[in-house]
């Protein structure tokens, strides 16, 4: 342990370690004007992150979570979203094996704002929802959860408001530098990836003026085994039409098994300045940069069940099939799931303390992120005739697939299908202002008045560019044979565990030749003669199309999001007996003005694929050229908030909130415009957005008591309550579309009429309410009154508890409303730092939950997540005082995501990302 000060001026609290800087806090207003300095003994690493975690906790005047760095640049996980799941009510979505999104109290990442230094931050995905993947941990100083809403706050998140923070270095103090680097290992792929990370920082003129550089560099190279099945679909007829073998069950679409590589690097930089003419004024300017590229390749063997081709099928109760045997084609499947993710912020605040009673705080900023991944993915198919036969799932275990013929590993026997280039391109640019004006009178009763504005402007493009729908199918059908010398064997290996058994050798090849091939004279003509049309008919549709190349689609669309919104906010504090207490209230408007921009084809045909029953051809008006369609709509909101804090004794705190706040719907529901997504006899699906929908809002409640006994430890429990209206609800409903019919399809089924086609519409609408309780408690506990060696454990104990009055009802085959991501969850941390000896043990467990209300994919049914747990791992050791060498391990159990359907042997997809691992060193000066 080592002396600290801790020095209070403007309106945060700064800790710091011998330069090193431990945490940022909110201070309360009486700590603000104390402004004085005072010694006191802390401890660093884990214990002090979570001592310092629990300090922000019961300073708050608002019911609030926190987490800090252990040290400077050094964040208790490699992820950020992975700490974020040690705190109570909080639980994240992992992509790929790393964190990703963040659920909070049961509300998914759409319904939590996520602000950087207290600003509104762009996001590089369709919706609101922030990757914290692009986030590297080193570069960030701690993180706040508001659960209770305050007028101050920009609204956004009926979950919660996160705000992430970087370091400042006039809050370090000093001359700071660290450098750490570590090879991490992947399980699965057996490979070994650099990462990196340094720091530099240091103040002169005084103290007057400081400057931070942070660099991150930070690469995976990753295996991930897989199965998946695009869904079950309801209602299916499967069989032969004339003879069917069951009615009104739920068919499995098909089943991939695959391997996808991936090779992730992540580059981040962030650079601060600050210049403090005098203690009154501080002046903030910084801006970050970071570059996150996914490389994927997908290898894997699909199988397609089309309902009329079943020739043996069981199903159960449910009436969910869980057998079948069918012909059709083992599909040797090449495709690319890339992220190219650019985030560039840049920021300026000025804080100014006009007068012991006025103070004044004015930002500034700007950020911006792309996803440039356009046309830059694929997806294609080479077919192999055969049957096959496939099973359910039992237990824990995943589906099988049989049966089928030696062709697998014949090159000669493969034929054309299916090839597209695919992506979309994402950009966000935010620009934000903000004015905040505080007075301070010298009373009893009133300790602070705030009065603020914020104007917020958001622009959202995100562009579809995919290969022309005409050129996509032009080889449908498996029509001819591809050149032998395309294809080559894939061996999967040691593949899984669990129950199930599929093919572990198939066929693969190179997509960029395949699309070549495609392309080639020699391809096309045998085309024509596969299809009995005059010669030269596929080179002309090669040619007019520009191959296979990615152009525009009707898909994209644009959004121009305004936020004017102002507050005020007034601080009353007393003592009720001996009991201190603090009210907060405050009122916040929002009016948000919306222009929404798209495009659309209309649908007049579909045509039947010659030699492929299991899809149809779209013919579209204007020789498929999409019409622009615009909308503009406008909303208001007033958000009143009540924060009450008492202090029964110095030990324990209670407190009580009261809030309405709401949650801007998803951007890409707004967007005015309806896709046709799926043309097969068994499945025609459309779904399109609603510039017209409102807000979710939320009235909430929430009572919490706490205790700190001591500086080392914390228990706590909390209640909350969430009443929230006009929910947003993905719905499909039956619309019937006009069609020519020019291919004579027959009456039945979804052809409706001569000239009619049911299609089922998804769309967003505000329909519903629902509540949601539940309950939360926490306990940190360091062992410091034993003797010795043994005074280094301690332990961070939470659960929360969370229900909602809406459930989907898996036995009624329409859509109910349901809320995605509510769920129970549990965290356990053991750790143990004694001298030199750091070691630290986290498990993690997250309750089953409903992941997607409605699909986009077949059959439009839910996807629930099962149960998962992960334990992970830290060990350290103190080479010197200044170098540390350590070992991370990450999912060390390599437990698996699973995935269901509507019911839980409905086993959609079966992920293995297995464990990392991670040696390296660290040295501070």
């Amino acid at each position: 342990m080592r002396a600290r000060q801790r020095i209070v001026y403007g309106s945060r609290i700064a800790s710091f370690t011998g330069g090193g800087l431990i945490v940022l806090a909110a201070a309360a207003p009486s700590e603000v004007l104390a402004a004085q300095a005072l010694e006191e003994v802390v401890v660093t690493g884990i214990r002090g992150s979570l001592s310092e975690s629990a300090e922000i906790k019961h300073s708050s005047n608002s019911i609030l979570d926190s987490i800090s760095s252990e040290d400077l640049g050094k964040f208790p996980d490699s992820n950020v979203a992975e700490s974020l799941q040690r705190i109570p009510g909080v639980a994240i979505d992992r992509s790929d094996g790393e964190g990703r999104f963040v659920t909070v109290r049961g509300f998914g990442p759409e319904f939590n704002n996520v602000l950087l230094n207290g600003r509104t931050f762009a996001s590089d995905n369709e919706g609101r929802e922030f990757s914290f993947d692009l986030l590297a941990a080193e570069l960030i100083a701690g993180a706040d959860i508001y659960k209770s809403a305050v007028a101050s706050v920009p609204d956004g998140g009926i979950g919660a408001t996160i705000n992430v923070r970087t370091p400042r270095p006039l809050d370090l103090g000093g001359f700071n530098a660290i450098v750490s680097g570590k090879g991490m290992y992947e399980e699965v792929s057996e490979d070994v990836a650099p990462q990196g990370f340094a720091l530099l920082s240091d103040v002169f003129a005084d103290g007057k003026f400081g400057i931070l550089g942070a660099v991150s560099y930070q690469e995976r190279k990753s295996l991930i085994n897989f199965i998946r099945n695009s869904g079950y679909l309801p209602r299916s007829i499967v069989g032969p039409p004339s003879a069917p073998l069951f009615t009104n069950v739920f068919a499995p679409r098909n089943l991939d098994v695959g391997q996808e590589t991936q090779d992730r690097k992540r580059r981040g930089v962030n650079i601060t300045a600050q210049y403090r003419p005098a203690d009154d004024l501080t002046l903030t300017l910084d801006g970050l940069y970071n570059k996150f590229d996914v490389e994927s390749s997908m290898r894997s063997l699909g199988s397609w069940f089309e309902p009329s081709n079943y020739t043996a099928a069981t199903i159960d109760d449910n009436r969910t099939v869980t057998s079948l045997t069918t012909n059709g084609n083992a599909d040797f499947i090449a495709e690319a799931d890339n992220r190219y993710v650019t985030t560039r912020a840049l920021g300026f605040n000025m804080e100014w303390q006009a007068s012991d009673a006025i103070g004044l705080d004015a930002d500034v900023a700007w950020s911006e992120s792309e996803n440039d991944a356009g046309g830059k993915n694929y997806f294609t198919v080479i077919g192999v005739a055969t049957p096959y036969s496939f099973t359910q799932a039992s237990g824990s275990g995943f589906p099988s697939v049989f049966g089928y013929s030696s062709s697998l590993t014949d090159p000669n026997v493969g034929r054309t299908h299916l090839a597209q280039r695919s992506g979309d391109d994402q950009r966000e640019q935010v620009v934000e202002s903000k004015l905040k004006l505080e007075w301070s009178p010298e009373g009893d009763f009133l300790e602070a008045a705030r009065i603020g504005a914020l104007l917020t402007r958001r622009e959202k493009e995100t562009r579809s560019i995919a290969t022309d729908g005409n050129i996509t199918c032009l080889y449908c059908g498996y029509p001819t044979l591809t050149d032998p010398g395309l294809l080559r064997p894939l061996d999967l290996g040691s593949f899984l565990g669990g129950g199930g058994s599929v093919p572990k050798r198939f066929q693969t090849y190179d997509p960029e030749a395949y699309f070549a091939f495609l392309e080639s004279a020699q391809a096309a003509a045998a085309l024509d003669a596969a299809r009995g049309v005059a010669p030269g008919t596929s080179a002309a549709a090669l040619a007019q199309a520009g191959g296979f190349v990615a152009v525009p689609q009707s898909s994209s669309y644009s959004i121009d999001e305004d936020v004017l919104a102002g507050f005020v906010e007034f601080d009353f504090g007393g003592t009720l007996g001996s009991m201190p207490w603090f009210l907060n209230l405050g009122v916040r408007y929002s009016r948000t003005e919306i222009d929404a921009a798209g495009q659309q084809l209309e649908l007049i045909d579909i045509l039947p694929v010659a030699g492929d029953p299991t899809i149809y051809q779209g013919v579209f008006a204007n020789d498929g050229d999409p019409q622009p369609t615009r909308r503009s709509s406008s909303y208001n909101d007033v958000l009143p908030s009540l924060n009450f804090k008492l202090e029964l004794t110095p030990e324990i705190v209670g407190r009580f909130s009261a809030s309405r706040t709401l949650s801007r719907p998803q951007v890409q529901d707004l967007a005015p415009r309806t896709n046709i997504d799926t043309l097969r006899p068994a499945s025609l699906a459309a779904s399109g957005g609603n510039p017209d929908l409102k807000p979710y809002t939320a009235d909430n409640y929430d009572v919490s008591l706490e205790w700190y006994p001591d500086r080392t430890t914390m228990l706590s429990a909390a209640l909350f309550y969430k009443d929230v209206k006009d929910f947003i609800v993905q719905t499909r409903a039956d619309e019937t579309f006009t069609i020519i019919n020019s291919g004579n399809l027959p009456v039945g089924g979804l052809i409706t009429g001569p000239n009619e086609a049911r299609f089922s519409v998804r769309r967003p609408r505000n329909l519903d309410n629902a509540t949601v309780r539940g309950a939360e408690l926490n306990l940190v506990y360091s062992f410091t009154n034993l003797p010795g060696w043994l005074s280094g454990f301690g332990t961070q104990l939470n659960a929360t508890f969370v229900e909602s009055n809406v459930a989907f009802a898996p036995e009624s085959d329409t859509v109910s409303f349901a809320l995605e991501g509510l769920g129970d969850s549990r965290n356990a941390t053991l750790f143990y730092e004694y001298q030199r000896i750091g070691v630290r043990v986290a498990y993690n467990w997250r309750d089953g939950f409903l992941e997607q209300l409605v699909t986009s994919g077949q059959g439009g049914d839910p996807v629930y997540r099962r149960t998962y747990e992960q334990m992970d791992l830290r060990l350290s050791f103190m080479l010197t005082d200044q170098v540390q060498t350590f070992l991370e391990g990450t999912n060390v159990l390599g437990e698996e995501i699973i995935t269901t359907g509507r019911f839980d042997n409905q086993v959609l997809s079966y992920i293995d990302t297995g464990a990392r691992w991670a040696l390296g060193l660290r040295a501070t000066f």
